[in-house]
């Protein structure tokens, strides 16, 4: 089905707008009830769930096909196909991050959510992004708003009231050198505007994740604001992908230690998005933000002495000043014939 005919299947609210919740799933059998109920409860009428399962063997398309027999005007199926854009790219894209990709190519909705499989939503989740979003946007300009969320086991036990809290990010971190080095934004908290869907859902060369590269275009072209309320439980279990952490805390340090090569993989794919990110945008962005993009792709090349210079000349902090700090030391070193630095949008 192309993207025309799902933006005919999508229904409007009272103000004649559209909105969609894009959830991706794999290997969702335990959670994905759950989660689809919540949404389904939501005080927003007429929502659209898009749905692009990634090759699940567990029960999730049966689970799948029995909601969409049950709600076939709001549930709709349309799982990724793995040919040309949308192919694996992995470890350039995360597997579960094309898939997304995949979904925002699948409609053109004049807001968009996304979903996470085990996730569970509080009823007024997308009632209040909504207001939120309202508050901030202007004709034509991308925009991004995103809630906390309660961290809980597989069991809906609290582990804690505040993913914020929880995994010591700071909100107000929304300046575009805050987010290249740290997202604070989590995929399954976020919505966003149709401005901010055409600028984000065009497939890069390489990022993090999705929600990453999504902030990251928001933060140089557009609005974030962050509604400081948990507005859905986070379920933290085994099968996480990426799971919460208390980043920034001594035991977080003392492990990345021991997980040296691991943090240097994620450094490298930091850097690779930073650099798709300037290869794609780099027309549209301005002085200072090229600047900023040069500054920061440039870090790998420095010693810790430049690296401290250049982190507070240009704004490159992490939410903790350890983590900051961690950063002249931690980031590999590495010339840039492995990832190299954007010229007048050539690399």
């Amino acid at each position: 089905m192309n993207t025309a005919n799902l933006q005919n299947t999508c229904s409007r609210n009272q103000h004649g707008e559209r909105a969609a919740v894009l959830l991706a799933s794999f290997q969702g059998a335990s959670y994905l009830e759950a989660q689809l109920d919540s949404i389904l409860a939501q005080t927003v009428p007429n929502i659209q769930i898009i749905i692009s399962d990634d090759g699940s063997t567990d029960g999730t398309l049966r689970i799948l096909e029995k909601y969409k027999q049950y709600y076939p005007d709001q549930i709709l199926l349309d799982h990724r196909v793995k040919e040309g854009t949308f192919k694996n790219r992995e470890p350039h894209i995360p597997a579960a991050a094309m898939n997304f990709f995949w979904l925002m190519s699948r409609t053109d909705a004049d807001y968009v959510l996304f979903s996470d499989q085990d996730d569970v939503w509080d009823s007024l989740k997308i009632e209040k992004l909504l207001k939120r979003m309202k508050d901030i946007e202007t004709p034509g300009r991308p925009a991004l708003v995103y809630s906390d969320m309660e961290v809980v086991d597989g069991d809906f036990w609290q582990i804690s009231p505040s993913f914020f809290s929880y995994s010591r990010l700071d909100p107000r971190r929304t300046r575009f050198p805050q987010i290249l080095v740290e997202n604070p934004v989590t995929g399954g908290a976020l919505m966003i505007n149709r401005p901010l869907l055409h600028l984000a859902r065009q497939v890069p060369g390489a990022c993090f994740m999705h929600d990453w590269w999504i902030a990251l275009c928001a933060s140089c072209f557009g609005t974030i604001s962050c509604v400081r309320e948990p507005l859905s439980m986070y379920r933290q279990h085994q099968g996480n992908l990426l799971g919460a952490r208390k980043t920034g805390s001594v035991k977080d340090l003392m492990q990345r230690t021991q997980r040296q090569r691991q943090v240097e993989l994620n450094y490298r794919r930091m850097f690779m998005q930073g650099r798709a990110f300037g290869k794609m945008h780099w027309k549209k962005m301005n002085t200072a933000q090229k600047a900023v993009l040069r500054a920061f792709l440039s870090l790998p090349e420095q010693t810790p002495a430049q690296r401290l210079r250049t982190i507070a000349a240009y704004g490159f902090y992490k939410t903790s000043p350890a983590q900051t700090a961690a950063q002249c030391f931690t980031i590999p070193h590495f010339k840039y014939r492995q990832i190299t630095t954007v010229k007048n949008g050539e690399t």
